[in-house]
């Protein structure tokens, strides 16, 4: 969640630690000795022998800590557990009246979200879902990548399939009901909007490319173009190893809800081109405009120009006897396996964010945390040692002795392998893809991580409240545990990458423990 600003306050912990007898001493030692590197900040770690069915190493594991982006772990694992692994979604394109010989539809087309999270080019042809290591939610940073492809490929795919149905114009409006559930407001981590409806992850990924010398304007790259979005440029290149200061939230709406956005800032000579994402403010808007331009692309023509704000909850399904006639596009989802590996590897705070509206057909969050909160008990956790409020882990703290004894519980399910093969490997991809690379413990590592930070400007450096990394390893003397490893309140100096800083703080715990867990 790396364009937090929020700070998380935690209290000072004391350390406290338990080591049973029969665990070699060489284990503490290493654990202790990165520990007592950081006085400033506090740890908590809980190491679980999975086969042994008891604690190896505890530090602080019944205290909370910021666990960010670990929460996912439970959001995931819930949502595989109410909804599973082969839970597809269904998206509709409904017409409000009838095509006429001429091809006309009288009426409007309405666009009715399901709450999939995937209509984008992440679909692959063989019905997997594909990923970037650095997702592009988390923008300013040269690993920073969008998925290559068409991003409008299921809304051109929806515009192809209502042609061949004979359409050529349409008299009414092109309309999204998202009124599945309530939502409309930034996630709290990279503050992309949550919706029912997600196009591109509800991003307009924008890469800006500095110029030749300093003074030059920048280029920049649009994807995807649509009406939607007008993108002004009024950035500059800076000299050469200045920081990055490019800027795209002047933000303004017409009475269409149509955008100009200005970019300003500078980006220095000689740095790669850098992916920024622009965060549109109204999902449902963008969809409407590109499905729009999507018909007119095939032909269809389209009247009427819809201003104002549209309400949730204009449209409602035709009845049932009619459903079926007046469906003129689908789209189905591939496997919801597939959307908790993309979850899970880059840490999408977007797509963990839709889940809990998902589990109760009630489609509150409210409803969702019940069942979350009885799918738990029922597997003998104690969910007070818990604090959860959404799906991707904004403001969350988590016991690590409870973390391992609920990672302990999955593993005992019928979705782990799922679980399991969703997680990034230590030092090979996801949000572990450049920690511990050379460990000897890379590839042997199935963890989520989870990072909250803010600015501290008297100091100018970083404070990274919340580090977490979470998950399964098979040590090198063969055992089976699960860990989790929570740092809180490392302080990082301007300059280097706080995330990736506090991250190699995790990778020495979790090589340690794959060296001396016996």
């Amino acid at each position: 969640m790396k364009r937090s600003l929020i700070f998380a306050a935690t209290m000072c912990l004391a350390t406290t630690s338990s080591l049973p007898a029969s665990a070699k001493p060489a284990l503490s030692t290493e654990l202790q000795g990165i520990v007592n590197r950081y006085p400033q900040t506090q740890f908590g770690i809980a190491i679980y022998d999975l086969d042994a069915r008891r604690m190896v190493y505890e530090l602080n594991s019944r205290r909370f800590f910021v666990a960010a982006s670990t929460t996912k772990l439970l959001t995931e694992g819930t949502t595989l557990a109410l909804l599973g692994p082969d839970y597809r979604f269904t998206t509709n394109v409904y017409r409000t009246g009838p095509i006429d010989v001429n091809g006309t539809l009288q009426g409007n087309v309405i666009l009715q979200a399901s709450g999939d999270p995937n209509l984008s080019d992440r679909i692959q042809p063989d019905g997997t879902l594909a990923f970037e290591n650095e997702d592009h939610s988390y923008d300013g940073s040269p690993d920073t990548k969008a998925v290559p492809g068409n991003p409008l490929e299921v809304i051109d795919d929806f515009a192809a399939q209502i042609a061949a149905r004979g359409v050529r114009a349409v008299t009414g409006r092109v309309i999204v009901d998202d009124s599945l559930y309530k939502a409309g407001y930034p996630e709290s981590g990279t503050g992309v909007v949550v919706s029912p409806i997600v196009v591109n992850d509800n991003i307009v990924d924008v890469t800006v490319t500095p110029g030749a010398r300093a003074g030059d304007p920048v280029t920049i790259a649009v994807s995807p173009q649509t009406p939607y979005a007008t993108f002004v440029n009024k950035a500059t290149t800076g000299a050469a190893h200045t920081d990055r200061t490019i800027s795209i939230s002047l933000d303004q709406a017409d009475a269409t809800g149509m955008r100009t956005v200005t970019i300003t800032g500078s980006l220095p000579a000689g740095s790669p081109a850098i992916l920024y994402a622009y965060d549109v403010p109204s999902p449902a808007r963008f969809a409407e405009v590109a499905l729009t331009a999507a018909l007119q692309a095939r032909g269809v023509a389209v009247q009427q120009i819809r201003s104002g704000v549209f309400e949730n909850g204009i449209y409602r399904n035709p009845a049932d006897d009619e459903v079926a006639a007046n469906i003129i596009a689908t789209h189905v989802s591939p496997p919801l396996s597939q959307d908790v590996k993309v979850t899970l590897k880059v840490s999408d705070n977007l797509h963990a964010s839709i889940m809990p509206y998902l589990w109760s057909p009630k489609h509150t969050l409210r409803a969702g945390f019940d069942l979350e909160r009885a799918f738990m008990q029922r597997a003998g956790l104690d969910t007070t040692q818990v604090v959860q409020n959404d799906g991707l882990g904004g403001f969350a703290f988590i016991q690590p002795q409870y973390m391992v004894h609920y990672l302990a519980y999955v593993r005992t399910q019928p979705y782990y392998q799922t679980f399991y093969s969703a997680l990034p490997i230590l030092g090979v991809d996801g949000t572990l893809f450049n920690i511990a690379n050379n460990s000897p413990a890379r590839g042997k590592v199935h963890a989520k991580t989870g990072t909250w930070s803010g600015g501290d400007a008297l100091n100018q450096r970083v404070l990274v409240s919340g580090k977490g990394l979470a998950g399964y390893m098979t040590t090198a003397s063969g055992r089976h545990v699960a860990f989790c490893f929570y740092i809180n309140n490392l302080a990082v100096p301007h300059g280097q990458d706080a995330s990736r800083v506090a991250g190699q703080v995790n990778g020495a715990l979790a090589t340690a423990a794959y060296l001396f867990v016996q």
